[in-house]
């Protein structure tokens, strides 16, 4: 049977409050929400998949040519110093810093790397009407995996460092720099092109359920990757794996509220040795000067440089605070079993998934002072304790909003006794 059938049902649930609904038909360029919390669950974009893979070729040629061509020179008292990208990854590793030098590597090169050469092995393929083996487990991992490329904080860190530097001496731009440069707009562009919905429609159609699987929500079971809606027998709810991507079928994120308690509490106690301590630690002419992340902001606030300054203070100091505490808020209000608020704490949720990343800015801004300021006695810039230990707060708090499962909000407020029906908007 087709999807046009009256026996067939076009389902979806969404993925933040479980809410079971029926699909609607849609117009290009038109999108469905959730009637209940408004999460995007499906949409209509024209030649998505084209202008994706146009958009991922030139980000891959940029990113390249950013990784190959000298990036930034530093020139002090008539020495200069040029770095690559990976000039300050290695130099965090050569100074005593392997772990966050590998954090810096994975998010900066590593990441981006896979995730343009996986984009393109899956748009490709689809764009020529084919299916290669293992499409839909590449594309749920790197559906996975882009949160951790983070491309555009790491521009965001070359503008601070240059402002920061540019107080010292002279910081010139190099092939390299205007190369990254594009390749965060392509890269943006990308990604902002691309519907994921479209993607896992070419790799394998949505499926439509017959009547009594839709009028019994326990007997369906959404992929958490994909969002392929898929009916199983109501004794077999383990061991369950989804035809499109393959992932692990499950009713919710096993042990989600005692996962992310205990990042949360992790994340808290390095926030504070991450503020106290300094993040650099900067020599000149034998003279030295540690510098915390509040001092640096005050530096820059000292030096008229409000811009840059509300920049760091926002990224890397509201923002961790304000994923600790919308993290602790969310759950103790489901601990409490509040019935208040629903979907504005699934918004919260959102929000605190989202701009954990961008808390990233300061690590990189430190891999590029790093790499830039080795001149020996003449002056040399280094990683301090409190760097590593900021780092592992980022790191920490993204796993903990990624272990946290948003319809435990519904649940614990009896609104999913089994799963609800409804009709989207």
């Amino acid at each position: 049977m087709t999807r046009s059938e009256p026996s067939i049902v076009p389902l979806l649930r969404c993925p933040d409050c479980d809410l079971q609904q029926t699909e609607p038909r849609l117009v290009s360029g038109t999108a469905a929400h959730c009637s209940r919390c408004g999460t995007a669950l499906s949409g209509e974009r024209t030649e998505s998949l084209t202008r994706a893979l146009s958009l991922t070729v030139a980000a891959a040629i940029a990113f390249l040519v950013a990784n190959s061509y000298v990036f930034m020179t530093f020139e002090y008292q008539g020495r200069s110093e040029s770095s690559y990208i990976l000039t300050g990854i290695l130099e965090l590793y050569r100074g005593g810093f392997p772990l966050l030098a590998v954090l810096i590597g994975v998010t900066s090169v590593l990441a981006p790397a896979v995730y343009l050469a996986g984009m393109l092995y899956v748009l490709v393929p689809l764009e020529l009407g084919r299916r290669p083996p293992l499409l839909g487990p590449c594309f749920r991992w790197l559906r996975r995996l882009r949160r951790w490329a983070m491309l555009e904080v790491y521009l965001l860190g070359v503008i601070v460092a240059v402002v920061k530097l540019g107080q010292l001496a002279s910081v010139s731009a190099d092939i390299g720099v205007y190369a990254f440069a594009f390749l965060v707009l392509a890269w943006t562009a990308a990604n902002d092109a691309l519907d994921p919905r479209i993607v896992w429609a070419a790799i394998e159609p949505q499926r439509g359920v017959g009547p009594d699987a839709a009028t019994d929500a326990r007997r369906l079971l959404p992929c958490g990757d994909c969002a392929q809606l898929c009916s199983v027998p109501p004794d077999a709810m383990t061991g369950l794996c989804c035809s499109r991507c393959g992932s692990a079928l499950t009713r919710r994120k096993a042990d989600s509220i005692h996962r992310t308690w205990a990042l949360l509490i992790a994340a808290a106690i390095l926030y504070v040795p991450a503020n106290y301590y300094p993040v650099l630690e900067i020599t000149i002419l034998g003279q030295s000067e540690a510098d915390t992340i509040l001092t640096g902001v005050e530096e820059l606030f000292a030096a008229g440089m409000w811009e840059i300054g509300a920049l760091v203070f926002f990224a890397s100091i509201t923002v961790p605070l304000l994923k600790l505490l919308g993290l602790a808020f969310l759950l103790i209000s489901v601990e409490l079993r509040s019935s208040r608020g629903l979907g504005r704490r699934t918004s919260i949720y959102r929000i605190v998934e989202y701009i954990g990343r961008w808390s990233m800015l300061d690590m990189f801004m430190v891999s590029i002072l790093v790499a830039l300021v080795q001149l020996g006695t003449v002056a040399t810039i280094a990683p301090g304790i409190g760097a590593p230990c900021f780092a592992a707060v980022v790191v920490i708090t993204m796993f903990a909003a990624t272990s946290f499962d948003p319809r435990v909000i519904w649940d614990r407020a009896g609104e999913n006794p089994g799963a609800r029906q409804g009709v989207m908007s």
